[in-house]
């Protein structure tokens, strides 16, 4: 990364999913498991769709100079640890 390169993060957008699915596929584990390309499966909206009607959840994406380069949805967790605090838990990245 150059240094006039800059990385921002934003709450994803549904019509982000085809590009996020690519993200995610472009892994050896991701690659046995993700279904990418243009048109994906319901099943991804559907799930995006419960993961923003949750304020508990969140799906954040990274851009580099306005190209999407990164993804993870963060899940806040309640705890009884730390008196009671709250935990997040990071996944899909």
């Amino acid at each position: 990364m150059q240094r006039d390169q800059e990385v921002t993060f934003r709450e994803a957008k549904r019509a982000d999913l085809p590009e996020i699915v690519g993200l995610l596929a472009d892994d050896p584990l991701g690659a046995t498991r993700e279904n990418p390309g243009e048109v994906i499966p319901d099943a991804y909206y559907r799930a995006f769709d419960a993961i923003e009607a949750d304020p508990n959840n969140a799906i954040i994406v990274a851009e580099l100079d306005g190209r999407m380069a990164g993804t993870m949805q963060l899940t806040y967790i309640p705890s009884l640890t730390y008196t009671g605090g709250e935990r997040a838990q990071i996944e899909g990245v």
